[in-house]
């Protein structure tokens, strides 16, 4: 009980975080990518900096070996997709492509399908988010 409690708690966070990143996204793409950021780096509960560095691939085996719950990657990998949107419209590209592989090989590596397109999350997403982690 008390391990669901904390995933259902971190999941909060996340989403939380999520949502003021679309806040900030009409202000200015790079405070809206950090915020993600942020959001993922607390999420992990690793060392972000050198986590959210790793190839693709390296990512997704780091998060399958720490036992980072399915449910947790879910969210991340939509959390990774809107970084990477936040970080093409503030003109870096490269990160944005790191990102967008990071979300494809947890995807992959978890059996999570990856969102079609560009995997952006919608207020509406948000909220439909909310209300499963209400149920």
């Amino acid at each position: 009980m008390f391990q669901q409690d904390y995933l259902m708690r971190l999941i909060m966070q996340f989403v939380r975080g999520l949502r003021r990143s679309l806040e900030r996204e009409h202000v200015d793409p790079a405070e809206a990518a950090e915020s993600v950021e942020d959001a993922i780096s607390q999420a992990l509960d690793l060392d972000a900096g050198m986590v959210l560095g790793l190839s693709p691939e390296s990512f997704a085996s780091v998060l399958s070996v720490t036992g980072t719950h399915p449910q947790v990657v879910e969210y991340l990998v939509h959390g990774l997709l809107l970084e990477a949107h936040y970080l093409d419209q503030a003109n870096t590209g490269q990160k944005a492509e790191l990102r967008r592989g990071q979300a494809q090989a947890l995807a992959q590596a978890f059996g999570i399908e990856c969102p079609e397109g560009d995997g952006v999350l919608t207020e509406e997403d948000l909220d439909r988010m909310d209300r499963e982690l209400e149920a």
